[in-house]
């Protein structure tokens, strides 16, 4: 059976742990999604032949820590998905997702993509700064373009903090997607993420997220373009953004 986290107001949308007969079903959405997501427009993913594809490679290894959560409709089709990752202190010598992107991800616009995250990131050190030894990242979030402009972005984020709250308190396990389960003992004091759009940036300040640090994409040049050239006017800059549980 599915681990419910719940529906939206309406009851038109619940929202699940993401279990291994719909990981297909996540991707198609995460596919479909990722052709609006800023960073991936930014490094010319879609003018990269193949990286998108490959990039899924990179989706199908953060489920692994079975904390990814889904929404779904009244007919059953996942709609929108938060891809989240556990992260542990201290970090191990070798960090095993940056050891799979080392040895299976080719393409430039991916590992520029990975990169540039990764560079975001390391601005500030989240456990050092909430004194945590565990950490949920919300990698990625997605919504099928027919259910935009619904709140199912600011909510399927909101389970997300929930899920977080109850790995911590162990009141909710992981889902085994694959043979194992990854960062199996990471117990999350923190949530952090990457906010790339101004949506997803207005959705870590309703649910009071703290913005560590932002970069301009007119800063950055990656395939010989300005990222702000290819993705525009609408959404300026890139935040860390954290929220102590």
């Amino acid at each position: 059976m599915p681990v419910c986290l719940g529906t939206d107001r309406s009851g038109a949308i619940e929202f699940r742990m993401l279990s291994k007969d719909r990981i297909e079903d996540a991707l198609i959405v995460q596919q479909h999604s990722m052709r609006q997501e800023c960073i991936a427009i930014g490094m010319g993913m879609y003018e990269d032949l193949g990286a998108s594809e490959e990039m899924q490679l990179v989706f199908r290894e953060v489920i692994k820590d079975g904390c990814t959560v889904i929404a779904v409709d009244q007919s059953d089709r996942v709609v929108a998905v938060a891809f989240n990752k556990l992260h542990m202190f201290p970090q191990q010598e070798e960090d095993p997702f940056a050891f799979f992107v080392e040895n299976n991800i080719k393409h430039r616009s991916c590992r520029d993509l990975i990169e540039f995250i990764d560079g975001i990131e390391s601005q500030v050190d989240v456990f050092e700064k909430y004194n945590a030894q565990g950490a949920m990242e919300i990698f990625y979030i997605g919504t099928d373009s027919k259910c935009q402009e619904r709140g199912i972005g600011w909510q399927i984020t909101e389970k997300s903090l929930e899920v977080a709250r109850g790995l911590r308190t162990r009141k909710l396990k992981q889902i085994c997607i694959a043979d194992k389960i990854v960062n199996e003992h990471v117990r999350p004091e923190v949530v952090f993420a990457v906010a790339a759009s101004m949506f997803s940036q207005r959705i870590m300040e309703k649910l009071n997220f703290e913005t560590l640090a932002e970069i301009r994409y007119e800063d950055y040049v990656r395939g010989g373009k300005k990222m702000s050239d290819r993705i525009g006017n609408l959404h300026k800059t890139a935040r860390l953004t954290a929220r102590k549980l």
